[in-house]
């Protein structure tokens, strides 16, 4: 078990909660959009769901690949 001193813990909640948000947004980019019109530190990564969502086709593809 890991012990941390009060101290510690006050520091770096204040630290974290005393700087501006910074965001990693995956999928839908409007959201990286509307935050970053907002002066929000953003990274949008582009992600979609293997097989565009179709579970069947995922679950050939899973197989092809071995999984």
């Amino acid at each position: 078990m890991i012990e941390e001193d009060d101290d510690d813990v006050d520091d770096v909640s204040r630290d974290l909660l005393g700087a501006p948000p910074r965001v990693i947004n995956i999928g839908l980019e409007i959201f990286a959009a509307d935050l970053a019109s907002q002066d929000v530190q953003v990274a949008h990564v582009r992600w979609s769901p293997p097989a565009g969502g179709n579970s069947h086709l995922a679950g050939l593809l899973e197989k092809l690949q071995g999984r």
